[in-house]
């Protein structure tokens, strides 16, 4: 698992959950995967950032730079094929994110032709009902739960997640996190083997943060 072979779509909610999200990008940092989105899924950020949680504009445009310069990548060019591809199962209003997915399916598929990589495509949403999990998997995508990515990163690579989580506690300010609170929002997201793998080898148990959201 590494930013070469293994391509994963932020889906909006995703990005919305900020301590998750907080990880994530220090995951990427240890280029554990690559992350991407698209102009619609950015629109979608933006709004919600304000309506969800009372950020400001200004600032929810800063979170966004700050996130496409962690993953410079982020961007994915669609075409009409990759609308097309897309399962009439999948809820009207994700079918963009879903072809988003499939279109870096049908780009990881052109690379095969040239080298033998393969490619690990995954769709990450806390919406998976929306988005034809099993018929997304025929194409080529797994569709997963944050949880269920998180638990798979930690096996593949334990050392680099817990220094992704522990420099996501350091760069938490406003409000301030210890890797302690961190686990707790991320146990909360179902990565119960991470939490439990982390625990043990950093020495410390999650713990609920007080007085503060912890998405």
């Amino acid at each position: 698992m590494n930013r070469d072979n293994t391509l994963v779509v932020l889906d909006t909610c995703v990005q919305l959950r900020l301590r998750l999200s907080d990880v994530l990008m220090d995951m990427r940092a240890e280029n554990l995967f690559s992350a991407h989105w698209t102009a619609n899924i950015e629109d979608e950020f933006l709004r919600n950032m304000v309506k969800v949680h009372g950020i400001a504009q200004a600032g929810a445009e800063g979170r966004l730079r700050a996130m496409r310069a962690r993953c410079p990548e982020w961007d994915v060019a669609m075409s009409s094929a990759d609308f097309d591809a897309v399962p009439e199962k999948v809820d009207q209003k994700d079918r963009h994110v879903a072809a988003a997915a499939l279109a870096l399916r049908h780009l990881a598929d052109k690379d095969t032709e040239d080298d033998e990589t393969t490619y690990d495509v995954i769709l990450l949403t806390d919406n998976v009902k929306d988005f034809a999990k099993t018929q997304m998997k025929q194409l080529g995508v797994r569709v997963l739960r944050p949880g269920q990515f998180l638990n798979e990163v930690f096996d593949a690579a334990p050392d680099a997640v817990m220094r992704a989580v522990q420099q996501a506690a350091k760069e938490l300010k406003k409000p301030p996190y210890t890797v302690a609170e961190l686990l707790y929002v991320l146990q909360q997201d179902g990565a119960k083997r991470l939490v439990s793998g982390a625990s043990k080898a950093l020495g410390v148990k999650p713990v609920a943060k007080e007085h503060a959201k912890t998405k």
